[in-house]
């Protein structure tokens, strides 16, 4: 399913950033670690050997005391060796992540060879008596200062226990002096060092993984609002210009649910001929569902449109329908979805009106004197049916100097009020009707404010009102087209 599959790429690509974030922070806290443990090993390295020479006094006492090779200065010697070694441990793991670029697997590898080789060398001194170790006690310090600084899963921080503590236990059966029933206790006992460690793990991981989900959505949605601003201003680049001179008048009035929609004007004019003539053709359509999709939708039959009207500037109504129809049905009915469409043409020179209408609302013309008309749907929904079961079923009205035309979207008359009551078509027709005076071009602003008198809350659907109007004296000045030729002389048509 599409929805499910766009739910799986953002997630996907929600865990390969987290692991990224993961990856850099844990490089930066296991070089910071290991060299912290580096700089601690050393120092008390340091200190034991300073606090040994001073007990031993000058360096012939010291020989001295290395050629009676007491059991004392041995357990020293091991302190001295394994304190070093645990430095040189921690010294080529420093090294290491500052010259290498490794995975997070190998990171996280190196961080558990640093707190493992720190509780091995603990309890291997704890087990040879050496003053200060503090054994298990120490490891247990070692792994929570690890899992409050490394940016570890819970899981990973109880990796490094088990060779630790498997180790203590080996040491504990063999090399113990106590009962049986101690030592098995002991051993029992043991895995409890890493619970301040888990505990804390769980903590910041949840935590962390929190604050990154935010920014990444807080992020997401910025790119997300600022692609769509960028496409509200394409998708309306796609819709013509509006016409305020000359013998047609064309506006409209866009209000998409969000920041683009489903609805959509497609205008053609042709250039008058040389006997006065002329004509302008529109196509208002209204795809299902809302938001980029419907978008999208629009943008693929805006492509169909320009090649129909390119090819045939003066196309009928019937035929756009059919042929609209047809792409619908082979491209988009497969995805379930629909479009209704409202295809009208204006003749000047025979003062008519050819129309056909797929599953559009009734579009309203409005004659001179008041009177309001329905042009009625007289097709089905476009891409519903083949085009062999196709009838576009072209009509004809007159449409003279003085009338308007109003076509709009379901939007207008679904939009509901504090009660729920839907405007309705004829709520709507009645408000057309009873305005007293409107002039060419106010149609579309005055519908809408008419729809949002009625409408509580934000819009549920996309609006769309379109005008194409002929006033009673109009004069022909060259205009840019967008979906046609320009007109190219100025003439007056008075009737």
């Amino acid at each position: 399913m599409p929805g499910q599959q766009s739910i799986n790429t953002l997630t996907s690509e929600f865990h390969e950033e987290f692991a990224s974030h993961t990856q850099n922070l844990l490089q930066r806290r296991v070089m910071w670690f290991s060299g912290v443990l580096a700089i601690v090993h050393l120092s008390f390295w340091i200190i034991s050997v300073g606090a040994v020479v001073i007990a031993w006094g000058v360096t012939e006492k010291m020989a001295e005391a290395i050629g009676r090779g007491t059991a004392t200065d041995r357990v020293q010697w091991w302190v001295w060796g394994l304190g070093l070694i645990n430095f040189a441990i921690a010294g080529l793991c420093f090294l290491t992540v500052r010259k290498s670029h490794l995975s997070l697997a190998q990171l996280v590898k190196l961080s558990h060879v640093l707190v493992i080789a720190d509780g091995v060398i603990r309890i291997s001194l704890d087990w040879l008596s050496a003053r200060g170790s503090l054994g298990l006690a120490g490891f247990a310090l070692t792994h929570l200062l690890a899992s409050a600084i490394l940016p570890w899963s819970p899981m990973q921080s109880l990796r490094p226990l088990f060779p630790v503590l498997g180790l203590n236990a080996i040491l504990l059966f063999f090399l113990g002096k106590q009962d049986v029933a101690l030592r098995i206790w002991l051993v029992a006992i043991s895995p409890l060092v890493g619970v301040p460690g888990f505990l804390v793990c769980m903590l910041r991981d949840s935590r962390r993984a929190a604050q990154f989900k935010l920014r990444f959505f807080q992020h997401r949605y910025g790119e997300v609002k600022r692609e769509l601003v960028d496409a509200r201003r394409i998708h309306e680049s796609l819709f013509p210009r509006p016409v305020t001179t000359g013998p047609f008048r064309l506006t409209y009035a866009y209000e998409p649910m969000r920041q683009i929609g489903g609805d959509y004007l497609f205008a053609s004019m042709e250039e008058p001929r040389a006997g006065g003539g002329g004509s302008c053709s529109l196509v208002v359509m209204d795809v299902t569902g809302h938001g980029i999709i419907a978008a999208l939708t629009v943008n693929r039959l805006y492509g169909e449109l320009a090649r129909i009207f390119a090819e045939n500037p003066g196309v009928h109504p019937g035929e756009v329908l059919r042929l609209l129809n047809r792409y619908t049905h082979l491209t988009l009915a497969c995805h379930s979805v629909f479009v209704t469409a409202f295809c009208a043409r204006a003749d000047l020179a025979e003062g008519v009106l050819e129309y056909a209408s797929g599953g559009h609302p009734p579009a309203f013309l409005r004659t001179v004197d008041g009177r309001i008309s329905d042009l009625d749907s007289t097709a089905f929904v476009l891409g519903a049916c083949p085009d062999d079961g196709f009838d576009p079923d072209c009509r004809r009205v007159p449409f003279l100097p003085g009338d308007a035309l109003i076509v709009y979207t379901d939007g207008a008359y679904e939009c509901r009020n504090a009660r729920g009551a839907m405007l309705g078509i004829k709520s709507l027709r009645h408000a057309c009707a009873g305005m007293p005076r409107v002039e060419p071009g106010e149609w579309p602003d005055r519908v809408l404010g008419v729809v949002a008198a009625h409408r509580v809350g934000v819009p549920t659907d996309d609006t769309l009102v379109v005008e194409l109007s002929r006033p009673l004296v109009s004069r022909v000045m060259p205009h840019p087209w967008l979906a046609g030729a320009p007109i190219s002389e100025a003439q007056e048509v008075r009737t």
